[in-house]
């Protein structure tokens, strides 16, 4: 399930961040708080999403209200052996599925690992700095080269000490309302949130996308917070002109927002500043509320009609205590013989289906013959129909595979084609 749910996330993400953008178009720029809550609504969418998409039914279910007569459908039901080919391509996945499921470790134990040396790094900084007896709660440091706030829970907000001597008063009360801006906000919460999610889904990259937005909000929502402390944005705009030029461009440590990440990013908030419409320092709470209804509506629907898997517990004896493999023909007259259905459950299909296809699921016999487990190989595009044939194959009835005389566990496919009622 860990793997399905990290892959589905790849094409997932797609809707959401399609959804995300659309309804940042619709959001004036001048409100950066909202769309800074619009773009972390929509990272968390894409941890959330595809995981209640894979662990939940609820969208299935809810479709099979608009359904819920069920009658005689036209339908056929056969039992097919898996062939040489599917059982070596079945083997051949799982034996990769475990390294790429390491190598998927592997990368989030190195993005776990940089979250946590720049942790070390930011206290380093933070314990060996200076405080600065005009502002309370603010120090000086030589070790960095663009203002930070360090800490997550009770944040110090630190400025390099050249800047005490290149910008004006004012420039550095400006720098300093800014990075408080980020202490009332409680960025460094959300961008702790930010990087761990972006640590553990390193691969995908709509994370990245939406990273990347919520970054560029939330530093446009702290520039709104000054104008609207200061009064001016002009002379705002001229402070980090000034920054463009005199700051030597350096990455922030991960875990702190920073005024300052790079000079293209710098021009694009004075570019922004230009504008004189009112700030908005609120967010709106009918667009987050809408955002999140979107969302859900989305995991409902991926519920509905995204291909399903099903898995049933492994059987290790049957009713009997007979252990696995020990099903032994007393007379073979078929020493090497694939497992035959005895008795094929038809599935409970809708009443009323309007299209024809077909649905493929893969069930794995234990040598008693009980289901082990079973998947869909090859989905209807409806999870209603998908989990009647998955119900009718685990009901059904099987005789094992048979090598050299003895019952050993065996793969097969149960296919159900259905044509309009």
């Amino acid at each position: 399930m860990i793997l399905a749910t990290l892959f589905n996330g790849l094409w997932q993400g797609i809707p959401i961040v399609a959804i995300a953008l659309i309804l940042s178009r619709a959001i004036p720029q001048h409100n950066a708080t909202t769309r800074h809550a619009l773009w972390f609504a929509t990272l968390i969418a894409l941890v959330v999403v595809p995981i209640a998409a894979a662990a939940s039914n609820a969208g299935a279910s809810l479709l099979a209200i608009f359904h819920p007569h069920r009658g005689a459908s036209s339908y056929v039901v056969t039992l097919i052996p898996y062939g040489p080919v599917v059982e070596h391509a079945d083997a051949w996945f799982a034996r990769w599925a475990i390294w790429i499921v390491g190598a998927w470790l592997v990368g989030v134990s190195i993005g776990l690992a940089r979250l946590a040396v720049s942790f070390v790094r930011i206290e380093g900084i933070r314990r060996r700095a200076t405080p600065l007896a005009a502002e309370p709660g603010v120090v000086i440091s030589e070790e960095i080269a663009v203002p930070i706030v360090a800490g997550i829970f009770a944040p110090s907000i630190v400025i390099p000490k050249p800047m005490l001597t290149e910008l004006t008063q004012m420039d550095l009360q400006r720098m300093v309302q800014h990075e408080r801006a980020h202490v009332r906000r409680r960025d460094t919460l959300s961008n702790l949130i930010q990087r761990l999610i972006e640590a553990c889904l390193f691969f995908n990259p709509w994370v990245r996308i939406a990273g990347s937005y919520l970054t560029n909000e939330r530093e446009a929502a702290c520039d709104d917070w000054v104008v609207e402390k200061t009064g001016d944005s002009d002379e705002y705009a001229a402070c980090l002109a000034t920054l463009a030029q005199t700051v030597n461009p350096k990455k922030a440590p991960l875990l702190t927002p920073s005024a300052f990440r790079s000079r293209h990013a710098l021009v694009a908030r004075i570019e922004r500043l230009a504008s004189t419409a009112p700030r908005g320092l609120t967010v709106n709470s009918y667009v987050i509320g809408g955002t999140v209804m979107l969302f859900v509506i989305l995991t409902l629907a991926l519920q509905a009609f995204a291909p399903a898997s099903a898995l049933m517990p492994t059987v290790e004896a049957d009713a009997g205590g007979a252990a696995p493999g020990s099903v032994v023909a007393a007379a073979c007259t078929h020493p090497n013989a694939d497992a035959l259905v005895t008795n094929a459950v038809a599935p409970d299909l809708p009443h009323g289906l309007k299209a024809s296809g077909s649905v493929i699921v893969a069930v794995t016999l234990a040598p008693n013959a009980h289901v082990l487990r079973t998947s869909i190989v090859h989905s209807s595009g409806n999870a209603t129909i998908d989990n009647a044939v998955v119900k009718a194959a685990r009901a059904s009835s099987y005789s094992p595979k048979t090598v050299n005389c003895t019952a050993v566990q065996g793969s097969y496919l149960f296919r159900a084609d259905f044509t309009p009622n």
